[in-house]
């Protein structure tokens, strides 16, 4: 049986659907305080009867960095996507550590002890490195230190290191580094934020931009490399690299808004973040933003999908037409 994590997620929502068209029952892996709501948003895009495929997962109960109720979990299961990660730019330390970092490295070691066939984990291009000069960013673009790298950046290639020492161990798995992840999803946070933001009207941008993918690619990609059997290796996953301009404005087309037409300048950027850590520390709280986050949101790295693109002749849809196909969902209030 195939385990997924992070199941009520972007990414592990659009992979339990899929999974399920080819499975009579997936397991999933749920915290105790999880809600099912978000799932079946997002089942009920792909078909008016949520419930019925709502009944064929398989739900196994654990936080991912609680050892032994993961251990049980694991109880019968051949496969694991793990799609489960805290994903913030401007997080605590310790909430992004205990889950990306020390509950890959738990998940690692326990489908070690019991042999688990395949491993697939969906990491980030934050935990890629970068060439000078402004090369696209690859697969092999070194890793050049934690050195003004959010705390996000930071765990995810922690992260990754877990999985390559499993490797090395015998677990046989893939890694994908996917880009910033757009789609419908039932939540109201992460990448999900813009489009509701966008919804209600948003006139400013901010300068920079990133490399962007739907989150029905990702899921694509992944189902791709385990029909191809393929391990060992790690694949970047980005439709497009696009503007933060250009992003919002799709969006505001889609929902029949102006486009965003104000730039907020750096200096700002960064003073506002650097008065929202004040804040959250003085009112015990995770601020959306910080002065870290704000300067990566402000820069624009460039990456290059051509690995995959040639080894499964895997194409991207184009990011237009994923946010609008986010947006003709979204609409109707």
């Amino acid at each position: 049986m195939i385990l997924v994590t992070g199941a009520t997620g972007l990414v592990g929502s659009h992979l339990l659907w899929q999974l399920l068209q080819e499975n009579n029952r997936v397991a999933a892996l749920m915290r105790y305080s999880s809600s099912l709501r978000p799932l079946r948003e997002v089942f009920a895009s792909y078909t008016n009867e949520p419930d019925l495929y709502l009944s064929r997962i398989d739900w196994r109960v654990a936080a991912i960095n609680d050892t032994p109720a993961l251990e049980n979990a694991l109880r019968g299961i051949d496969e694991v996507f793990h799609c489960a990660a805290v994903v913030s730019l401007g997080g605590s330390s310790d909430s992004i550590r205990d889950v990306n970092v020390d509950g890959t490295r738990s998940l690692c070691q326990l489908c070690l002890k019991h042999a688990i066939s395949r491993f697939y984990f969906v990491s980030s291009i934050a935990a890629c490195g970068t060439y000078p000069e402004g090369k696209p960013v690859d697969e092999l673009a070194p890793w050049n230190g934690m050195q003004h790298k959010s705390l996000y950046a930071q765990s995810k290639y922690l992260a990754e290191q877990e999985v390559w020492k499993a490797m090395e161990l015998g677990l046989k798995a893939i890694i994908v580094n996917p880009g910033v992840i757009l789609g419908l999803s039932g939540v109201n946070s992460g990448s999900s934020m813009l489009f509701h933001r966008v919804k209600k009207g948003l006139p400013v941008y901010i300068d920079g931009g990133s490399g962007y993918v739907g989150v029905k690619d990702v899921v694509r990609a992944l189902l791709m490399l385990r029909s191809n059997d393929c391990s060992g290796e790690r694949f970047i996953l980005v439709s497009e690299n696009n503007t933060n301009k250009e992003i919002l404005s799709w969006m505001a087309q889609g929902f029949g808004k102006p486009a965003p037409r104000i730039k907020i300048g750096l200096t700002l950027l960064v003073t506002a973040g650097h008065l929202m850590s004040l804040a959250g520390k003085l009112f015990n709280f995770n601020p959306p933003l910080n002065a870290e986050s704000a300067k990566a949101s402000a820069h624009q790295t460039y990456y290059s999908s051509e690995k995959i693109k040639n080894r499964l002749q895997l194409e991207f849809t184009p990011m237009q037409t994923v946010i609008e196909e986010v947006c003709r969902t979204m609409k109707p209030d």
